[in-house]
């Protein structure tokens, strides 16, 4: 039951972000709804988080706490990801989504 209640408090803590990106928080990129993510994958057109989370785990060791993926109106597209390394740090990386490629890292 804990288990459960904590994915659904992950969950909507993912998603406020979100929110604020659409309604003009974030006035640079538009992100991605789930299935729009998932098709992006399916038509290869983005990296499967799952690689990147494997990626990132080989080199900082850790788990994700939440990613999103956007595009830019230029049509490149990138994912936002929070981390928790493995000596508890946390960590924000700005990842081409196209290439799988680290382009930015706060923190950790």
């Amino acid at each position: 039951m804990k288990r459960i209640l904590v994915t659904l408090a992950l969950s909507a803590l993912a998603v406020a972000p979100g929110a604020l990106a659409q309604q003009g928080g974030n006035p640079w990129a538009n992100q991605f709804s789930p299935g729009q993510a998932r098709e992006a994958v399916r038509e290869g057109k983005t990296v499967p988080l799952s690689k990147i989370f494997q990626q990132l785990k080989r080199e900082y060791g850790g788990y994700q706490l939440g990613a999103e993926l956007y595009s830019r109106d230029d049509g490149t597209t990138f994912y936002e990801i929070d981390w928790m390394t493995e000596d508890g740090r946390k960590a924000h990386f700005t990842v081409d989504a196209q290439s799988g490629s680290v382009m930015n890292r706060r923190g950790g």
